[in-house]
Parts: structure tokens; C-alpha cells; sequence
């Protein structure tokens, strides 16, 4: 569970009503501290990076992308572990769910029997992981390494706030997100910094984002707002890049 306070969920359903039905089952089991709703996969793509949920419960049936495809695109975006139950009306997803490594399938209408196996499933993992340290190796922690002017810095690539080119010392510059800041060793390129991580993308001549801490960009000027605390920055995306960044996402 998130920071032991229970449990994130994210439910994606064009159908308001089924929608409504079950957050309204999740949030009255304690093992859940919040429960954000949304009727479209393009709707909830930027709030699933910012929040970071526990468990995502997905549609298969949704006009314009369908919960297979939003799980297939969105997996290499993100840098944190989570739990998918697909639930729908048609069982022949079975397979196709199973394929994508979802944690659990849940069948409409279900009955609140069968929504509380689910949840003591996920408590129950939940609690094997934290005490027996299971990891999967996707789970297991990267670091990257970094040569500065000074020394070789490893970083997690949550530690990564952005990269900026210093014009004055023409190098790329890398931002933590404690604020600190450290020059780079002269002959790191752009392309070099965006291989990193899927999650490193260029915003401007000089300016790499980890979209992690991307909250939003706005369509008339390319203002980019980045997520608490960070909110307090400005930075701008070229036409050049907005295109690019649009792609990224695949909803903008």
C-alpha cells in the first residue's frame, strides 16, 4: 500500500454508471485511501504518471483506445510498479490479459464477493513484498551514472528533475530534485541525456523534462507546468518539440 496509508486506485470506464458503482465499492473498504475516476484512457494518462497509483482498474471496452492498448503504451512511460484488473462484460479478454501480465480480471456485473477477493489478493501482495522483499527485476532499483566537471554521480531516475544547457560553459547541466545542480562533462550531447531513460524528453534547445514531474502543457503558449513543488518554474516547449512531445504521449 502507498506509504502504508492504503491503497491508490484508478478506474477508467466511458460507462457512468459502472463507474460510479464501483469507486463507490472501493472507497467504502478501508484498504483504500483514494479512488480517482475517469471515462477515457486519454484522460487519465497524465494523472497516472503525477499520482502514481497502486492499481489500475481498466475497461477493455473504450472508445479510442482500449484498456489493452492504453496498458501496452503506457508501461514504457512510467517508472513505477502497479496493479491492473481488467474487468469487462466479455470473457474472451481472458487470454489477451493474462498475455500483458494483469494481476486479476474481474467479470461485469460482478458481485462485492468477488471485488473482495481481489482486494485481499492485493493486501496479501502487498504484504509478501514488504516483508519478504520480493522484487521483481523490473522493481529492482537502476541507477544511473553520471560524469560531471567533479565527479561520477549516480542517480535514481526519479532524482532527475531536468536537464539545462549551460550556454556560458557549453555543457548540459543536470537539476536534481533536492535543486541542486551539476555541470556535466563537456561532450555530453542532447542525445546522449534522452537515451538515459524513456522518461527524459527535449523540450527546447536546452531543455531536457523527466516527464514524471510534467503536470501539463499549455496548448496556446507551450507553458509547461510542472507537478508540486516544482510548479514555481518556467519553462517554455519550442514549436519545434511540441510536436514531438505530443507524440510521447499520444493524447496532447
Amino acid at each position: 500500500m502507498s506509504n502504508n496509508k492504503g491503497f491508490t486506485a484508478f478506474i477508467v470506464d466511458d460507462n457512468p454508471s459502472a463507474l460510479e458503482t464501483l469507486a463507490h465499492d472501493l472507497s467504502e473498504m478501508p484498504e483504500f485511501s483514494s479512488v480517482h475516476t475517469f471515462q477515457s484512457y486519454t484522460e487519465a494518462t497524465l494523472p497516472l504518471i503525477e499520482i502514481q497509483p497502486d492499481v489500475l482498474f481498466l475497461d477493455v471496452e473504450v472508445p479510442g483506445k482500449s484498456g489493452l492498448e492504453f496498458l501496452d503504451s503506457i508501461r514504457p512511460k512510467v517508472n513505477f510498479s502497479f496493479r491492473v484488473v481488467f474487468y469487462t462484460a466479455f470473457s474472451d479478454y481472458m487470454i489477451n490479459a493474462i498475455r500483458l501480465s494483469a494481476f486479476d480480471y474481474l467479470l461485469k456485473p460482478y458481485k462485492r464477493s468477488e471485488l473482495r477477493v481481489i482486494v485481499d489478493r492485493l493486501v496479501q501482495d502487498s504484504h509478501d513484498k514488504g516483508s519478504m522483499k520480493r522484487l521483481m527485476l523490473d522493481d529492482m532499483p537502476h541507477k544511473m551514472a553520471m560524469q560531471t566537471v567533479s565527479e561520477l554521480l549516480l542517480v535514481m531516475m526519479e532524482e532527475v528533475l531536468l536537464f539545462s544547457y549551460n550556454s556560458g560553459q557549453r555543457s548540459w547541466q543536470l537539476c536534481l530534485t533536492d535543486r541542486s545542480t551539476h555541470l556535466l562533462k563537456k561532450g555530453v550531447t542532447a542525445d546522449d541525456l534522452v537515451a538515459l531513460h524513456p522518461a527524459f524528453v527535449r523540450i527546447s534547445n536546452t531543455c531536457i523534462v523527466n516527464l514524471t514531474y510534467l503536470a501539463a502543457v499549455e496548448n496556446n503558449t507551450q507553458r509547461c507546468r510542472l507537478c508540486p513543488p516544482y510548479d514555481d518554474l518556467d519553462l517554455m516547449v519550442s514549436r519545434r518539440y511540441f510536436s514531438k512531445l505530443k507524440e510521447k504521449f499520444d493524447l496532447l
